[in-house]
């Protein structure tokens, strides 16, 4: 392997498990710090996409602002950042706050499934062996995570379920609807804008202008991690990482995410996982691997 491909890898890796840690601090903060989620989710998209369209704006310059002169692709922005990417981070958080990092970062890899459903339901796509396969393992791996702690009706996460799939959705929405403004416009550009327009839309549905969280040198790095190295470092490493490895690798090195998320989660704050649970989830995080490894096939 060339020397630009081993920092291919490297970056890659350290988007993936930075999203991990990322996951890690917002139930540090939820939890430990009463920090208000949907205080943080506001200033995690409106910091982040800010910045992201800023230094969008220092790259390309004013095109950046040409996905406003076409009214359906400001429909499909609104769509892309409110539907996919507001929806996704908040219901990511409330998961993490249920159930712990590891457990609502293995529920989000549900979405390939989803997406699977989706364009057999819309487009009549017949999915493939692998894909079949995949639908299989991530429903009966769902079913086993969920018995992480028993299947008594008593302790069976119904809210934890709820959250974790409509994270699920929003990541198979925003993984789906931007496509086309991604080729016609950039990545920085449309992902910024969704951050932003989609922290804009949070900050007035939510109207929280107050963390009420309990503010400390640990809050501060939380909080830090979270909207720099989670979203802003991880966002940057990752796609550098695929354009110099290629796609379908990026996408099986970033399996590595729940790993990385259940790690921090069980080393810091006391995650606990039976073996029921840990087979769930690398039922689920198989999924993605074979779907890409059919991909490349």
């Amino acid at each position: 392997m060339k020397r630009y491909e081993v920092i291919g890898v490297l970056l890659t890796l350290l988007g993936a498990i930075l999203w991990g840690v990322s996951g890690a601090s917002v139930q540090f903060l939820s939890n430990f710090r009463d920090m208000n989620l949907e205080w943080l989710v506001t200033m995690r998209l409106i910091t982040a996409g800010l910045l992201t369209v800023i230094y969008a704006w220092f790259k390309y310059g004013n095109a950046i602002f040409d996905v406003f002169r076409n009214l359906k692709d400001i429909v499909g922005l609104i769509v892309f950042g409110v539907f996919g990417m507001a929806l996704c981070q908040y219901t990511y958080f409330k998961s993490i706050a249920l159930a712990g990092a590891g457990i609502a970062t293995v529920l989000q890899y549900l979405a390939p499934s989803m997406i699977i459903i989706y364009m057999l339901a819309r487009y009549g796509k017949r999915p493939s062996k692998g894909e079949i396969i995949s639908v299989i393992l991530a429903l009966v791996g769902t079913i086993c995570l969920m018995g992480n702690d028993g299947f008594s009706f008593e302790s069976f996460p119904l809210a934890v379920l709820m959250w974790g799939l409509l994270s699920a959705v929003g990541v198979a929405v925003y993984s789906v609807s931007p496509v086309d403004l991604l080729y016609k416009y950039g990545t920085l550009p449309i992902v910024g804008f969704g951050m932003l327009l989609s922290g804009i839309v949070a900050a007035i549905l939510f109207h929280q202008p107050n963390s009420y969280a309990l503010w400390d040198v640990w809050t501060v790095i939380g909080c830090f991690n979270v909207v720099f190295l989670g979203t802003i470092v991880s966002f940057n490493a990752y796609l550098e990482g695929v354009k110099r490895i290629g796609a379908v690798p990026g996408s099986i090195l970033s399996s590595i995410e729940p790993i990385s998320a259940a790690f921090f989660g069980w080393a810091f704050l006391d995650n606990q996982f039976s073996a029921l649970g840990l087979i769930g989830m690398a039922m689920i995080i198989a999924t993605v691997i074979i779907i890409a490894l059919e991909k490349r096939n």
